[in-house]
């Protein structure tokens, strides 16, 4: 019993800290946030997120993220929450506090991601044991493949609980998920299409992303993603006041989603996109590049991607182009940056899986000719069973809404939504050919390349009664299996005998690992096991070529000549 307790008082204390952060970061991007009732609030969680996110990237270059800092930084965000005088904080805190109650059942794992015992946790960990290392991706190939999402973890360290709650950030990103869709469509006066793609996100992203063990890295970002260019296109194309605030807002959210996953990149065409529509009008481009939100937008990616180089000696790693190699100390090589951009594209590309790999990779992955295997190894086992639930979305929105009978009403489509989903649909061009797996931005890319068509034929449809009825309804019936899907998926960990058994409630399984371990005349131990788990850090794969020096207070792992 005092286990549970421990556990989510540990999660509430962490995301009213989360909520305050999100207030303040409002507050100094934005106007005063007066009243968190309506469309004020949407962006709060996430502008949370960001702004600890931000703040850890920072702190990381001078302090380990230990069990005072992190107390500090969220005994800070708890006071910032509760002396802020916005309006309506009460029913606001009470609506977070009902969803998360509603997906509590998600975050009982006992079976963590496939990743998390190979560099997840062991990243993390060394965030929270001590201050960078130049070099680290020498370690192993994960150390490689950062992510912003390892440092806000690390500030959820805590006494106690520990590391058991790295896996809070997840669930968070879920419940300012479905607190933005329940505002957007029950509150805002969105067209019906913007409604209904609301919708689908909701139903298809609860229920298909249900699993937190299964979130990784990439889940996260693209649920966040698909929220952002929905709101982005209904301001591009349907909203008449085109209020420069909603881009404004919007800007930050697009540099976490990055910052997150490099694979979001792309989306920045999107940006290119309203550069060109008021490229005459100079004083709202002035407007945005001049704003603090630009500001933290570009402070969060200089400082994402100076940890890059910390890691690797590349700018965006793994891009082999970025990277300056031997002309640092502690570049990896680029040869061996190459190879693992190669390893990454062939998986994507169903070029490699636990008991086969192609040969001649290099032809297997140039121009289409991976295309056969992949449609026979992956888009006939995972993709199809994720399009098949897409469509099953669909049809149960369509049930719930719509009344099989055409009206007159004929959305008109202008220049400005083909132009849209003409960028989205080089997007998705871009993760066809070089990442074409749904982890790797497919489940985000996808979904809107589809769900934005099908939204445009709804709208032929006669509409049902009472909306809003018809949603919480939506609402009970989403709630309901995803919580059968969790219950049923905890009954089975329960029962199983192996690593992954649920002996230790409500806490993860975590295999106490053997490891060796050398230190350096410099200071600096490094720790060596196969996945290292909770080993402590630095640790990853030794190999004699390996040497630490330390520079100015400062530890670089570096390749013996």
């Amino acid at each position: 019993m005092t286990e549970l307790f421990i556990f989510f008082f540990s999660l509430f204390f962490l995301l009213f800290s989360t909520i305050g952060y999100g207030i303040l970061f409002n507050n100094l991007c934005f106007k005063k946030i007066t009243d968190l009732k309506d469309q004020d609030s949407i962006f709060v969680g996430f502008y949370g997120i960001f702004f600890i996110t931000l703040i850890s990237l920072f702190t990381s270059f001078f302090f380990q993220h230990n069990f005072f800092h992190n107390l500090l930084l969220h005994i800070i965000g708890i006071l910032l929450l509760i002396f802020s005088p916005s309006n309506n904080k009460k029913k606001f805190i009470f609506y977070l506090c009902l969803i998360t109650i509603l997906l509590l059942s998600a975050l009982l794992i006992s079976k963590t991601h496939d990743d998390f015992s190979y560099y997840h946790l062991p990243f993390t960990k060394y965030l929270t044991e001590q201050k960078i290392i130049f070099g680290m991706g020498h370690l192993n190939h994960g150390y490689n493949l950062l992510s912003s999402l390892f440092f806000l973890n690390s500030t959820f360290y805590l006494p106690y609980i520990e590391y058991y709650s790295f896996h809070f950030s997840l669930l968070f990103f879920l419940i300012f998920f479905n607190y933005f869709i329940y505002k957007e469509v029950l509150i805002s006066k969105n067209k019906n299409i913007i409604k209904f793609l609301y919708l689908f996100a909701f139903v298809f992203f609860n229920l298909s992303f249900n699993r937190i063990a299964e979130y990784g890295t990439d889940k996260a970002g693209q649920i966040l993603i698909v929220l952002l260019i929905i709101k982005l296109f209904d301001h591009v194309c349907f909203d008449k006041e085109k209020k420069i605030n909603t881009l404004l807002f919007l800007i930050p959210l697009l540099g976490l989603c990055i910052s997150l996953k490099t694979y979001f990149l792309p989306y920045l065409f999107l940006g290119f996109l309203l550069v060109l529509i008021n490229i005459k009008n100079s004083k709202i481009l002035n407007k945005i590049f001049l704003s603090k939100s630009f500001l933290f937008f570009l402070i969060l990616l200089i400082l994402n991607f100076s940890h890059h180089f910390i890691s690797t000696g590349c700018i965006v790693s793994p891009l082999p182009y970025t990277c300056l190699g031997n002309a640092v100390i502690w570049g990896k090589d680029i040869n061996v940056i190459y190879e693992l951009s190669i390893w990454l594209e062939q998986w994507a590309k169903a070029g490699a899986g636990p008991n086969f790999r192609v040969q001649n990779v290099s032809e297997y992955i140039s121009n289409v000719q991976w295309v056969p295997n992949w449609i026979e190894k992956y888009f006939f086992t995972k993709f199809l069973d994720q399009l098949a639930f897409l469509i099953f979305t669909f049809l149960l929105v369509l049930v719930f809404f719509k009344k099989i009978k055409f009206n007159n009403k004929i959305s008109s489509i202008d220049k400005k939504t083909y132009y849209f989903f003409l960028i989205l649909a080089i997007i998705f061009l871009i993760w066809f050919f070089k990442h074409p797996t749904l982890r790797y931005g497919g489940y985000s890319i996808v979904f809107l390349i589809l769900s934005i068509p099908i939204s445009f034929i709804f709208e032929k449809f006669e509409n049902r009664k009472s909306f809003n009825k018809k949603f919480n309804f939506l609402i009970i019936l989403v709630v309901v299996l995803f919580n059968i899907k969790n219950i049923l998926r905890i009954n089975n960990e329960i029962k199983r005998e192996d690593l992954y058994k649920f002996s230790d409630f409500p806490y993860f399984a975590i295999d106490k690992k053997k490891f060796s371990k050398k230190k350096f005349d410099s200071g600096l131990t490094l720790f060596s096991a196969h996945h290292c788990w909770s080993t402590p850090s630095p640790c990853g794969n030794l190999s004699e070529n390996l040497d630490v020096i330390k520079k100015r207070g400062y530890y670089f792992i570096i390749k013996d000549k």
